[in-house]
């Protein structure tokens, strides 16, 4: 077993002239394996492959980039893998070679360490300075350019906060810096519409069990401040909901505990990490 793998051999570095380095063009996806296993692959795999079709790059076998995967994580315990996919080495500056190969990167790392803390007690949320650019071609995708939400994280730090949202340019709620989000408005379970940020492969999971009743739509500044529940949701880290957002109190009810239950129970995610 290698924790490291780029192209399937061990390894721990790339090329200088790596295009994932030099221009941010690749995708990726950051995926939970427990006990060697991925429960939301399936979900991980399509959102790869499509991404690869908006960007124009031949995805690898799945067979092989889920065997790498699985190397990568081992089989005895909770560990986060992520994938990258780059255009490879070569071409003109922005026109890249149509014939280089995808360049395979799997990189393996141990569960985060609070998360049984932070399912349970909350964050605290802040309303990022930050704004992201809406109406991108990018829209969905877990591409390589997340200089919006390097600058997001800076900003929350400054801020003081665990987590924090993001709005567009056109000020409707996206998403958080790491996660996609659900908010209790009305007592109606409501997920932001907007046409920018991650189409979250949990979030979709969560959305398609018949138990849970969420909606879509499209979420102001003034609706968040009536918001009476807020939570943040990622594949790896589960369903963590808000405390407090800019020093307003949240409540953490049943629709949140809810949803955690159905989490750990159906995707076998470790609840005491």
């Amino acid at each position: 077993m290698s924790s490291s793998l780029i192209d399937g051999q061990p390894g721990a570095s790339v090329p200088i002239d790596d295009r994932g380095l030099l221009y941010g063009d690749h995708l990726f996806e950051t995926i939970a394996f427990h006990q060697g296993q991925a429960p939301l692959w399936n979900r991980h795999w399509r959102r790869l492959v499509h991404g690869c079709g908006i960007l124009g790059m031949d995805p690898p076998s799945e067979q092989i980039a889920l065997t790498e995967c699985q190397s990568a994580a081992g089989s005895s315990d909770s560990r986060v893998v992520r994938i990258t996919l780059t255009r490879g080495s070569g071409g003109k500056a922005y026109w890249p070679d149509p014939d280089q190969p995808v360049r395979r990167i799997v990189q393996a790392r141990r569960w985060p360490d609070g998360l049984a803390a932070a399912r349970k007690d909350g964050l605290n949320l802040v309303t990022s300075r930050v704004r992201l650019a809406s109406g991108s071609v990018l829209a969905g995708l877990k591409h390589g350019n997340r200089l919006e939400q390097v600058l997001a994280a800076r900003d929350c730090a400054e801020q003081g906060g665990d987590e924090a949202l993001l709005y567009d340019n056109l000020d409707r709620l996206v998403e958080a810096i790491a996660s996609n989000l659900l908010l209790v408005i009305d007592q109606q379970c409501v997920t932001p519409l907007a046409d920018s940020g991650v189409a979250g492969v949990g979030l979709e999971w969560l959305m398609d069990q018949a138990e849970t009743d969420i909606v879509a739509a499209a979420i102001s500044h003034r609706d968040a401040a009536r918001a009476s529940a807020v939570m943040v949701i990622n594949s790896v880290t589960g369903i963590r909901p808000g405390r407090s957002l800019d020093g307003r109190p949240l409540d953490i009810g049943e629709p949140c505990r809810f949803m955690q239950q159905l989490w750990t129970r159906r995707l076998n995610s470790p609840c005491d990490s």
